[in-house]
């Protein structure tokens, strides 16, 4: 673990050792899982970002994914055995 010094305004401190208080946690376990929480919302927003910028290969473009998914997995001899 890394230790750091950190400048928080007054009234954020407060707000927060009373949320860790309630929690029952001390304030620097509170304000290490704001940070790692706020990370995995980073990480999930840039991705779905990500995907929903993402264009198709224009020889799919005109091909639904769920359909062209189920034709795939109709053919296979592992699935129908």
């Amino acid at each position: 673990m890394h230790r750091t010094q950190v400048y928080i305004e007054d009234d954020i401190f407060a707000k927060a050792k009373i949320v860790a208080q309630s929690l029952n946690i001390s304030i620097s376990q509170f304000i290490r899982d704001a940070v790692s929480n706020q990370l995995k919302t980073k990480e999930t927003n840039d991705m779905k970002s990500f995907f929903d910028n993402m264009t198709p290969l224009e020889s799919f473009k005109d091909i639904d994914a769920t359909d062209y998914v189920h034709s795939i997995r109709s053919k296979s001899r592992i699935i129908n055995g």
